[in-house]
């Protein structure tokens, strides 16, 4: 006679199991995900605002001392700001570009912080020599968008 030993029970999960854990991972996703880019999005838009502030406040300065408006990369080099990243125009997911009245460089300048190169929706930045910052949500911003408060 053989003798047949009691079938043994395997432990682990069914498939049942399986596919209620990856739905609820899943419901979950959905809910965290849309707020974390929201955060995010908020972050780099703070980032973007505090460089343009930089810029205008280097600029007054620079202004002040030499009669004239200049770049990012003279500013960066005359040591009026120690930010590498924002001298290259490229700092928190924005891209800064500043241009100066070439005819005359006393006269105005104009800074623009765009996102770049994905993110079509989040606010775009623009400051000038009155110093009001201002923004526009998708779009590049200018003299006649919104004031930030």
């Amino acid at each position: 006679m053989h003798a047949t030993s009691p079938p043994t029970r395997q432990q682990g999960f069914s498939l049942i199991e399986l596919l209620i854990v990856v739905a609820i991972i899943g419901i979950v996703s959905a809910i965290a995900i849309p707020s974390y880019l929201a955060s995010q999005q908020a972050a780099h838009a703070s980032a973007a605002v505090q460089s343009m502030r930089l810029i205008h406040s280097c600029q007054a300065s620079y202004h002040t001392s030499k009669g004239q408006y200049t770049d990012l990369a003279t500013l960066s080099a005359d040591r009026y700001f120690d930010d590498p990243l924002l001298a290259a125009g490229y700092k928190s997911k924005y891209n800064f570009i500043l241009t100066v009245d070439a005819a005359d460089p006393a006269k105005n300048y104009e800074a623009i912080g765009t996102p770049g190169p994905s993110p079509t929706r989040w606010r775009h930045f623009y400051v000038d020599g009155t110093g009001m910052l201002r923004f526009s949500e998708g779009s590049p911003a200018g003299a006649a968008s919104a004031p930030l408060n």
